[in-house]
């Protein structure tokens, strides 16, 4: 008996640091998980105004209430 092939196909690196791209499905909305710089909370960016989500650099981001604490303002 053959065992079936399978087929793996790699997926393509993030390339940054603690930024991990998510899918759900085809036609399903895109978005991206990204950590707090300062507290390592991971958070939900869907769009470049996603509330709770303070970017400061490249790939770089605070979650508000770090960016508080920090005095970093918007």
């Amino acid at each position: 008996m053959s065992s079936p092939s399978v087929q793996v196909q790699p997926q393509p690196s993030g390339g940054a640091k603690g930024v991990s791209h998510t899918t759900k499905e085809a036609g399903a909305m895109n978005f991206d998980i990204v950590r707090c710089s300062r507290c390592q909370r991971s958070m939900s960016l869907e769009n470049d105004s996603s509330p709770g989500v303070v970017r400061f650099g490249m790939n770089s981001y605070y979650c508000s209430r770090c960016a508080s604490m920090v005095g970093f303002i918007r």
